[in-house]
């Protein structure tokens, strides 16, 4: 049996939702730390590269009833090349320890006992980043208290933050105006959505703006529709497929069908029961709510957030006709804070039961601290024959 800690992102329950749908054999050890077993573990470097939210995997050496520099120790000389040895100590949860004095105890010690070492402390907090992992090739020795319980564990694959770093801002086109969902975020809806197994499987966006989530769906391998109703939009987005294909040999310009069609009537252009996902973070209102400058009173909000749920309903109503039964929708809902009111596209939750559908996971947030409009995704589930 072997164990592997997950530690998760700035969005730990969008990412706990993924590991659920990728490897279901999975449960939550803390907020931000997740746990699975396995007589057949998947390989760490490949899942990591398959994963959104997700920063560190790590593999679980032992569980202990409290902290100590020995058994410290004991993990990192095992570890140790020619005698030599950089280490950090990455803590979840309050050990009760204090990391500095840890690290540098454990240095002294491990000199003494004829070791040539090195510590590299977190810029902040109490663990250390995937960047400075990679970068400083550190040995990174993680402590999780679960309850009265320590679990040791070394990591073993960190986020590949170039390749993240890449896509976003790589790419030949980017509008912050038509959608800022980071491709993390996109690559975590898009394996909420199509699980395990991609191949075989068809995804749509119907809101595609510069192609972010058809970039990380066509990198699962399946294949995508991407549509929105300005061509001038479409092109842009097939332009940054056709950039993603020069960069990933997995990706195909073939993979990609491309439509321009208001939302609400994708289903004149694509065949009956065909899709098996919806993933999309559709358009959400007047830009520069909650800005600098912004004279948005209560009512003009409201008036905004009816205007929304109008258009959602619609889309549900026209996505259900193309939905295999059981399809997913996992969906992006703005709620728009602004000073001190919330004001939120409820009645398309309440609506979706009737439209043939069943809410099977959310609201799951994401948005930046003190933003205007914050995001909720849902996870919908097209019933067919109850309509």
């Amino acid at each position: 049996m072997t164990s592997y800690l997950f530690i998760l992102g700035r969005t730990p329950a969008l990412a706990f939702l993924e590991l659920q749908s990728l490897i279901p054999p999975v449960r939550r050890m803390t907020d931000g730390v997740a746990l699975m077993e396995s007589n057949d573990p998947p390989d760490p470097d490949t899942l990591m590269s398959t994963l959104g939210g997700t920063v560190k995997i790590a593999v679980v050496l032992e569980t202990s009833s409290d902290v100590s520099k020995e058994t410290c120790m004991r993990h990192l000389k095992q570890e140790a090349k020619n005698n030599t040895i950089t280490f950090g100590l990455s803590q979840y949860g309050d050990s009760g320890q204090d990391a500095h004095s840890m690290v540098v105890d454990i240095k002294d010690e491990l000199e003494k006992s004829g070791f040539h070492a090195r510590y590299v402390e977190p810029h902040e907090g109490t663990e250390l980043s995937s960047v400075v992992i990679a970068k400083k090739d550190v040995t990174d020795l993680v402590i999780v208290k679960e309850n009265e319980t320590f679990t040791y564990a070394k990591t073993v694959a960190v986020q590949p933050f170039e390749q993240w770093n890449l896509r976003d801002r790589g790419r030949p086109y980017a509008d912050p105006k038509i959608g800022m969902l980071p491709p993390k975020v996109a690559r975590m809806i898009v394996n909420i959505a199509l699980g395990g197994k991609a191949a075989g499987k068809t995804l749509l966006d119907p809101f595609c703006g510069m192609g972010t989530i058809l970039a990380e769906a066509t990198l699962r391998g399946c294949m995508c529709y991407g549509s929105d109703q300005s061509d001038d939009i479409v092109q842009k987005a097939k332009a940054n497929i056709a950039w993603l294909a020069t960069r990933y040999r997995q990706v195909s310009l073939g993979s990609v069908g491309w439509i321009t069609s208001d939302a609400t009537h994708i289903s004149e252009h694509v065949e009956e029961g065909s899709i098996d996902a919806v993933v999309t973070e559709p358009f959400m209102g007047t830009t520069g709510i909650g800005g600098k400058g912004a004279d948005l009173s209560k009512e003009k909000l409201k008036n905004i957030v009816r205007g929304l749920e109008k258009l959602y309903i619609g889309c549900l109503k026209d996505w259900h006709k193309i939905l295999k039964p059981g399809g997913l929708i996992v969906m992006a809902l703005p709620e728009f804070r602004v000073d001190a009111a919330s004001y939120f596209v409820k009645r398309v939750i309440d609506t979706c039961e009737n439209l043939g559908y069943t809410t099977i996971h959310g609201p799951l947030e994401y948005g930046r601290p003190n933003a205007a409009v914050i995001r909720k995704f849902f996870v919908l589930k097209a019933n067919h024959g109850t309509r």
